[in-house]
């Protein structure tokens, strides 16, 4: 069975960056630049990997963080952001296990998916 990604970015051009590379990579993939749309994404189905964008309007990263692991804990989510003080930001959510990392922009694309599959 294919395993799934859900990948959140308002950066439209990030968002089907991600959903092209994954989707070569044989994933299925669902990418949206709408954090409302993806809270509906995560109520209905189960991912084994969600990339969510640290800032974005509406609920940010953190937020559909928080909702992801309330109904798939087993889910690996990963914060994406270009801030500099991303680690700092996100250092209670990836101590308490909730994130499984961070992805920084620019981002190294092999390196991404080494990641991405010793997970999955």
């Amino acid at each position: 069975m294919r395993k799934k990604i859900l990948i959140v970015d308002d950066d439209s051009g990030i968002c089907n960056s991600f959903a092209v590379l994954f989707r070569e990579e044989g994933y299925c993939v669902h990418a949206t630049t709408d954090s409302g749309e993806a809270s509906v994404f995560i109520k209905k189905n189960r991912y084994d990997v969600c990339i969510f964008d640290y800032k974005m309007q509406g609920l940010n990263g953190i937020d559909l963080l928080k909702m992801t692991k309330e109904v798939n804990p087993l889910c690996a989510v990963f914060i994406v952001s270009g801030m500099l003080n991303i680690d700092e930001l996100c250092k209670k959510e990836i101590k308490a296990g909730l994130a499984a990392g961070i992805i920084s922009k620019p981002f190294d694309v092999d390196a991404l998916l080494q990641r991405i599959a010793a997970i999955v």
